[in-house]
Order: C-alpha cells, then sequence, then structure tokens
C-alpha cells in the first residue's frame, strides 16, 4: 500500500498534476489527451484590447457591424490572452462585432447562418458584414453536400436557445492524487519510445525547427483528424463548397450582408512542410478554393499564418492545443479589414 500511495503521489506531483490540474494554467486539450507535460503551454485568461465582441445576451437592438458564426475557434476554446479573434477585429477594425455560437447542438456553422437568415434574425440585427469561420478538417463535411437552403426557426425558439445558460466543460482534475491519470502518463511516456501515435487522436511529429516556446519546441501535436479529412478533399467537393457558399452570398446579398468564409487552417497543414520524414499527404483545400470564382470574401488563413511561421515566428498555434493563439488572430485582422 505504501509503495501504491508513493508512486501515485511522486508521479502525480511532478507530471500529472501539471496537465490536469488548475494549479497551473490552463492548457490545451492535445497535451491533456497525449499526456506530454513538455508541450504544455499554461495560459490564464487575459483581455488587453481596448474594444471587445458581445455575445447575444448583450444584444439589445444596439448597432451591430458583423456577425460572426463558426466552430471552436469562435468561440474562444484556445482560451488564454485574447482569445476572441473577434475582439481583434472590434479593436482594429473600430467596429461592432457580435459573436453567435451554433444554433442547436451538432447544426454546425453553415446550417445556423441559413436558419438565423430564414428566421429572420439577421434581417433584425441587420449587419453589413457575416463572417462564417470553420475549422479546416470539417469545411468539406459541414459545406460540400446537398444543403437544405430554405432551414428556419421561429426568431423566439432562437433566443430561447442562445440565452439558455451555456455548461462549461470541466477537463480539469479534481480528484484525489490517487487516479488512473497517473497509469495512462507512465503507460504513455513509454509508448511514446515506440510510436508517434499511441493514443488514437492525438499524433506526435518530430519537426526541422523550433516552432514553439516550450520544452518540446521542435514537436508538433496534431489531432488524427486532421489527416482522416485529406482523404475527402478533391477539386470536386472543393467546387461544391465553394458553389454552396457563392449561393448563400446571393441570398444575404438580398438582404444587404457581405458574406466573409473564413476556414480555419489545420495545424497538420500548417506546418507539414517542417515534418521530419512525414508520412502523411498533402491537403489541397486552400490551394483549389483559391482557384475558384468567388461571390463572397476569402479570408485565407493559411496564406496569412504560412507566411508568419516561414518568417520564424512562434506559437503561431499553440504547442499544446488544435487551436490558434491570439498571435493568430492580431496576424490575420490587421491584414483583413472590413
Amino acid at each position: 500500500m505504501m509503495m501504491f500511495v508513493s508512486f501515485n503521489y511522486v508521479v502525480w506531483r511532478l507530471f500529472t498534476e501539471q496537465l490536469l490540474s488548475d494549479q497551473y494554467g490552463v492548457g490545451g486539450n492535445l497535451a491533456r489527451l497525449a499526456y506530454i507535460v513538455d508541450s504544455k503551454y499554461p495560459r490564464w485568461q487575459n483581455t488587453d484590447l481596448p474594444k471587445k465582441h458581445i455575445s447575444f445576451g448583450d444584444y439589445h437592438g444596439q448597432q451591430v457591424d458583423i456577425v460572426t458564426i463558426g466552430d471552436s475557434f469562435s468561440t474562444g476554446s484556445g482560451e488564454g490572452r485574447n482569445r476572441y479573434y473577434q475582439d481583434y477585429i472590434a479593436s482594429l477594425n473600430n467596429m461592432s462585432v457580435l459573436n453567435l455560437g451554433e444554433f442547436k447542438r451538432g447544426a454546425g456553422p453553415f446550417m445556423t447562418a441559413i436558419t438565423l437568415l430564414n428566421s429572420g434574425l439577421l434581417d433584425k440585427i441587420h449587419p453589413k458584414v457575416l463572417i462564417l469561420e470553420s475549422v479546416e478538417r470539417s469545411s468539406i463535411e459541414r459545406f460540400s453536400k446537398e444543403i437544405d437552403f430554405t432551414e428556419t426557426s421561429s426568431i423566439n425558439d432562437i433566443c430561447k436557445f442562445y440565452n439558455k445558460p451555456k455548461t462549461k466543460v470541466n477537463y480539469l482534475e479534481k480528484d484525489h492524487f490517487i487516479n488512473n491519470s497517473n497509469l495512462k502518463y507512465i503507460f504513455y511516456k513509454i509508448a511514446y519510445l515506440f510510436s508517434d501515435t499511441p493514443t488514437e487522436e492525438v499524433i506526435r511529429k518530430k519537426l526541422s525547427r523550433a516552432m514553439f516556446s516550450v520544452k518540446n519546441d521542435s514537436i508538433l501535436l496534431f489531432v488524427n483528424g486532421d489527416i482522416k479529412s485529406i482523404q475527402r478533399v478533391t477539386p470536386e467537393s472543393v467546387k461544391k463548397l465553394n458553389d454552396n457558399i457563392n449561393l448563400f452570398s446571393k441570398m444575404l446579398q438580398t438582404k444587404g450582408i457581405k458574406l466573409y468564409f473564413m476556414p480555419a487552417v489545420d495545424k497538420y497543414d500548417l506546418y507539414r512542410e517542417y515534418i521530419v520524414d512525414n508520412p502523411y499527404p498533402k491537403n489541397i483545400f486552400f490551394e483549389e478554393l483559391s482557384k475558384l470564382p468567388k461571390q463572397y470574401e476569402f479570408i485565407d488563413t493559411k496564406k496569412i499564418l504560412h507566411n508568419a511561421v516561414m518568417r520564424g515566428e512562434k506559437d503561431i498555434y499553440y504547442a499544446d492545443d488544435t487551436h490558434w493563439n491570439w498571435r493568430a488572430s492580431e496576424l490575420i485582422f490587421s491584414q483583413v479589414h472590413f
């Protein structure tokens, strides 16, 4: 019993507590899932910009210049300093920004935007611009299919949904220092000696140069979904996506709203060319989409952020997370103006 307790106490205090306790700052989902302490980028919530966006609960009929609809990139899930890219839009463009999450669980950004338009809510808010954001790995699935452009709901139901209190998921350990995480840490520590993918969810690869400000400064962690999604990206599927967004843009234009589409580049796609002995294929999503005729404005996050990586800038994405950080938001919206 003494050996069991001592083992758990030592592993917890030296390693797993840093990943799973809220005493050491918020860390990213990738370091937690793979139990890689040396990739954790500790961060605390902090906002130091002069203007901030508003959420639906703060909207009371005032003028709104821009509405944003997206996934976890739009809901500030990367956390840390200036976690919302919308605050950079508001501050750098001196415009009012309303951020709306997805309407109903699993609806996704595109169907949410269509529903809000058809319901009349966007007419009521009457923004000049709608920014539609989607992470690259989910964009084909969300946009390149047969879309019901008549999807709608009542404004009353939409307002009730957005005004409901949201439950925040807490990934951090609240239990005693004796827990399963200590064994998992030892298991993964050994497993990574033999494989870069001992966990199905997270892939670890070596980079040719340091990209992050952590101990594992040249280790890239990314989700397996970045790789799995590549098989869905073809010239045909990207064209279908573009056609659907063009059609939606025309619907918005009849209401005097300009559409911006912002796919958030996958972490793998951004750093792919710097991976040592990379066995995985290239994602052609941005290259194919950039060639197509558009009735909307395209925010090419890959081009903007790749240029920064080439200049040697570190921490464009968090080392331990699937999300970009404040620096990426600043880079994008210092170049994209409305």
